[in-house]
């Protein structure tokens, strides 16, 4: 997302805090499923201790969708944005900000230094 944003604003804060916001936001809904099942699949060992009746991850999440439906899997996740955003924003904010202090070249930075090893690298066609 950050390769999108114009060279001008790449050390802006903010650019990066929405950068990290939206990373986060998108993160979130994608996984949260995955999360409802989790828990869904703990509370069924709780209950099922006594009774050998435990369910996969797939089984689970068919049985949540058949029972509640696929509304149910994202129950629960407008909550979670207010935790999980900002929080992702602060860190890979913080994250940016550690690896220009520590000097660590960005993504695009190396890559053209690994293309210009090579090309220097490469033995000459002339022969002495």
């Amino acid at each position: 997302m950050k390769s999108h944003v114009p060279d001008g604003h790449k050390k802006d804060i903010a650019v990066k805090l929405a950068c990290g916001s939206i990373a986060g936001l998108l993160g979130q809904t994608f996984t949260y499923p995955l999360d409802v099942v989790r828990r869904q699949m703990q509370v069924q060992r709780l209950s099922a201790s006594n009774s050998g009746d435990m369910k996969g991850t797939m089984e689970t999440l068919v049985m949540i969708v058949q029972q509640q439906g696929w509304k149910q899997l994202f129950s629960g996740l407008t909550i979670n944005y207010l935790k999980v955003v900002p929080s992702v924003a602060i860190g890979f904010t913080v994250y940016d900000a550690m690896k220009s202090f520590l000097g660590v070249p960005t993504r695009e930075e190396a890559d053209i230094e690994v293309v210009t090893n090579r090309k220097n690298s490469q033995p000459s066609s002339l022969q002495s």
